[in-house]
């Protein structure tokens, strides 16, 4: 497969100073705030190895301002250290602190600076020369020959560290983002029915509208709602109270979007039967009926049946996003049975998103799965044929290259 970006092959890497922006934004305990899982560290291997005779600048996000994982990637360094890398940690992002320790890393080193997102401007969405101008371009790029991307979990975000650094520096693909979109133009490039998605997690506002784009490819036959967004659902359409609503960030811009899906979408969405509350520090399977305001955290077994026969009897299947509150071991029964279904599913099968991927990781199951994708938001935007930011931003960087 020929692709209309560069990638480290294109490049004389060896000996040359790297800003490598990776995807390494992990599960976190929100009590401890330590990381429960490295599966996306991982993934950055096979660069990371590649690169092993340059000098590698390491750029990187975790959470998000007031998220409850928006943490410093001190943990994250201490992570690639075990994996066997010569990695350090510099807590500043593009001030003094981190120029003269950039200016001292030598071949075969890496060094990580602070979390992204602590510098505000990174939160900013703009085009590639727009956000090209925030501090954090301007005042690293000078230092660095090549800018590498392999945040293929970040690469529909269109923000200064993913796309700014395509324009002022010659910027290839890693081979995390070089295998992600070559697997996924191989999985998706087919006209096999059922097509089934099934969408759970948080994050509903950005959900609910890529759900809608999805949908209106009528590429999906069954669209089988779980998480956060499937009680979205389950409000929209009067099965549960809107007490329930209180946990959703973005409730009110979303739920008539909800509502006008339901009505469009009827034969194509599922949503759940039955649910999984907390009672007295347990976990109870009722009917909606019988949940009396209690935290909603799984879907039902009924549910859980009726969703595990639909994925079986697919031929593809796409799953982002875990069923329920499944970090507490009481409520991942609905996320792991579905995994389960999955992985026997005869059909081209896909799991993307960080929570999911590493469930299916840590079941074991990732060799009865087609893919295991890194991408979140970035794999459902790419099913539904919108070119990723970071992939434009690649595409135009290699044209500039070959001027």
């Amino acid at each position: 497969m020929k692709f209309a970006f560069k990638t480290l092959d294109d490049i004389d890497y060896i000996g040359k100073r790297i800003l490598l922006r990776v995807d390494m934004n992990c599960s976190v305990d929100p009590e401890t705030k330590q990381i429960t899982d490295i599966s996306r560290i991982k993934a950055i291997k096979e660069t990371l190895n590649d690169l092993s005779k340059s000098k590698v600048v390491l750029m990187a996000h975790q959470g998000r301002p007031g998220s409850d994982d928006f943490i410093s990637l001190e943990q994250h360094t201490q992570a690639l250290r075990n994996l066997g890398f010569n990695a350090s940690f510099v807590d500043d992002i593009f001030g003094e602190k981190a120029k003269k320790a950039i200016s001292q890393v030598k071949d075969g080193e890496i060094l990580v600076l602070q979390n992204v997102r602590y510098f505000e401007g990174e939160m900013k969405k703009g085009p590639p020369q727009e956000v090209a101008k925030e501090k954090i371009v301007q005042e690293l790029y000078p230092l660095f020959d090549f800018f590498v991307n392999d945040a293929f979990g970040a690469s529909h975000r269109s923000q200064a560290s993913i796309v700014g650094f395509t324009t002022v520096l010659p910027s290839v693909a890693g081979r995390l983002v070089e295998k992600e979109i070559r697997t996924l133009t191989d999985a998706t490039d087919t006209d096999r029915h059922p097509w089934t998605l099934v969408l759970g997690g948080s994050k509903v506002e950005d959900k609910v509208e890529i759900l809608s784009k999805l949908l209106s490819t009528d590429r999906v036959d069954n669209a089988l709602m779980g998480g956060l967004i499937g009680t979205l659902f389950l409000i929209a359409d009067g099965k549960i109270s809107e007490g329930y609503s209180k946990v959703i960030k973005g409730y009110e811009s979303a739920v008539e979007t909800a509502r006008e899906l339901l009505r469009n979408y009827s034969s194509v969405i599922t949503l759940p039967e039955d649910a999984a509350v907390e009672l007295d520090n347990k976990r109870l399977d009722c009917d909606f009926t019988q949940m009396q305001n209690n935290p909603f955290l799984d879907i039902g077994p009924k549910t859980i049946n009726r969703y595990e026969k639909t994925i079986k009897e697919s031929a593809v299947v796409f799953a982002n996003g875990p069923m329920g509150y499944f970090e507490n071991e009481l409520f991942a029964q609905g996320t792991m049975k579905i995994l389960d279904a999955i992985a026997d599913c005869k059909g081209v099968t896909v799991v993307g998103g960080g929570h999911m991927g590493a469930m299916a990781e840590k079941m074991g199951l990732e060799n009865r799965i087609t893919h295991i994708s890194t991408g979140g938001g970035a794999t459902i935007n790419f099913l539904t044929g919108k070119k990723l930011d970071l992939i434009a931003a690649l595409e135009a960087a290699a044209k500039r290259m070959d001027e």
